[in-house]
């Protein structure tokens, strides 16, 4: 008898996924980097004054980063997250509600 490899008892669409989950957590790791440094950027462009339109593209920037970045997530981790997110918003706006 011999013992198979994960790898080769998967059906080759489940590969395919397993290999790109790997890409995937590589491009959300440098989203992150990229939505710290916008984080980061925003913060020193409010620290030192800088003018409304600086302010206004280091804002967007962040904040389209990061939104990148959460939907990059929930994509690695699965929909489960998008669910539970839901559930969240159910129960805060449902708590406020009363």
């Amino acid at each position: 008898m011999t013992l198979k490899t994960e790898i080769e008892t998967l059906p080759a669409g489940d590969r395919v996924l397993r290999r790109g989950k790997g890409v995937l957590k590589v491009l959300v790791t440098l989203l992150a980097v990229f939505a710290f440094a916008a984080w980061i950027a925003l913060g020193v462009a409010l620290y030192a004054g800088s003018g409304r339109e600086l302010r206004l593209t280091a804002a967007l920037a962040a904040a389209v980063s990061t939104e990148v970045l959460f939907w990059s997530v929930a994509a690695l981790l699965g929909v489960s997250v998008l669910e539970a997110r839901k559930a969240i918003w159910r129960r805060i706006t449902g708590f406020l509600a009363r």
